[in-house]
């Protein structure tokens, strides 16, 4: 049991190291490196490399080494395209709800996180706070499995994402005013509008392909160059 819960931990810190670039797409990697920068034992860390590997989130290269796989966004525009139809529904959902003040204060206080951590510049933690701000809408719908599954489809979504908040000259303040459209639809009961805009901000991010693949060229596959 206990080495089920080192592999789990060190699947999730290898995971989030490569959606946050901390390993960069086309970064050769060892066992040993991952083993003393994330202080797990050998075990763990080559079993959570090998669930990695399968998931193509690693590229072993015969007599060469393991690489960080690069971005496919093919795979991108692929969980986008589920999540944008996911998430529409869930979001038409929750504009039918009696929200509780509660519950409209948890996302009021989520955006205003989203607002600090803008200015701070903290890339990390400013998509943390994204995803609990679309997170808690599954969860007061009561489809929280859903979110967990979407999450998994959306791992390449994810590292777009990040990459996207490190391109300069792309405006954060958009993606939080997105939000406190969606929040303030919500809270109007505005389905129709909520929907639209829900769609408009999972699809935004895309529009931006061109300024991501020429920021980071050697990061993606799959791409027009």
């Amino acid at each position: 049991m206990e080495n089920n819960n080192l592999t789990s931990q060190a699947y999730h810190l290898i995971m989030k190291k490569i959606i946050d670039a901390e390993y960069q797409p086309g970064q050769k990697i060892t066992e040993k490196q991952v083993e003393n920068e994330l202080g797990i034992g050998r075990t763990p860390v080559r079993e959570a490399l090998i669930q990695l590997r399968q998931e193509n989130l690693l590229n072993v290269i015969p007599q060469s080494g393991t690489y960080i796989s690069k971005i496919d966004m093919q795979e991108v525009l692929d969980a986008r395209f589920v999540r944008v139809g996911v998430e529409q529904r869930i979001m038409h959902s929750a504009a039918t709800m009696n929200l509780t003040t509660a519950q409209l204060e948890h996302l009021s206080n989520t955006l205003a996180k989203e607002r600090t951590l803008m200015h701070e510049e903290n890339f990390a933690q400013f998509l943390t706070s994204d995803d609990e701000f679309h997170r808690y809408f599954y969860l007061i719908t009561n489809h929280e499995r859903i979110w967990e599954w979407i999450k998994t489809i959306n791992i390449q979504f994810d590292r777009f994402r990040f990459l996207r908040l490190k391109v300069k000259g792309l405006s954060w303040d958009g993606l939080v005013e997105q939000h406190e459209a969606i929040f303030n639809a919500v809270k109007a009961k505005d389905a129709n509008k909520v929907e639209q805009l829900t769609a408009d901000h999972l699809q935004m991010m895309l529009k931006e392909e061109q300024a991501l693949t020429e920021a980071f060229p050697d990061y993606f596959v799959n791409y027009d160059k």
